[in-house]
């Protein structure tokens, strides 16, 4: 479960911020990410381990030229996808895991 007051710092980057879970995981759905070239993107963070990673983030389409080793997830009843981004540790704020994630993207 996210605590609150971190769901807060996400609701304050994108107001339909709201925590979601499945299988065991806790994901946090963001509808208003800013991606390369400023477009915005719906996202879901998962903020634990998910196949081999500390944490990931997961976009609805891959962002053409931009991270490396795309793969397709099926969360949530959709295809999600994500790239090969290790060491954004688990123990970082929810805002912080989002921020390390999306570095490689813009």
């Amino acid at each position: 479960m996210v605590a609150a007051e971190h769901l807060r710092e996400l609701v304050e980057l994108c107001s339909g911020a709201q925590e979601m879970s499945e299988g065991g995981r806790t994901y946090i759905y963001l509808n208003c990410v800013q991606v390369a070239g400023g477009i915005q993107s719906p996202a879901l963070l998962c903020i634990q381990e998910h196949s081999g990673y500390s944490t990931r983030l997961f976009l609805p389409q891959v962002v053409s030229g931009r991270g490396a080793n795309w793969s397709t997830h099926y969360i949530l009843g959709r295809n999600w996808y994500s790239w090969s981004w290790q060491g954004v540790s688990a123990s970082l704020r929810p805002a912080e895991i989002l921020a390390a994630h999306l570095r490689p993207l813009r």
